[in-house]
């Protein structure tokens, strides 16, 4: 399942990120790495951006981006 698939308030758990190696690199410094627990938090006024809860921080990331995080839904 991608991260964009994740509704409002569902929580799942990181499972890869699908993207380049610097790309990926930093998403996994912002705790995006495997098994973490992550869960939607907000959506913003822009349909293509939302707020992620994961280790304590909010993070804001575009569709684009989460549509590359695998994650299985708890």
């Amino acid at each position: 399942m991608k991260l964009t698939e994740l509704l409002l308030n569902e929580t799942g758990i990181v499972e890869s990120v699908d993207l380049s190696l610097i790309s990926a690199q930093r998403l996994i410094e912002m705790g995006f790495s495997k098994g973490t627990a992550i869960s939607v938090e907000l959506r913003g006024i822009s349909p293509t951006i939302k707020a992620y809860r994961i280790k304590n921080t909010i993070l804001a990331i575009r569709n684009e981006t989460a549509e590359h995080i695998n994650i299985k839904l708890l």
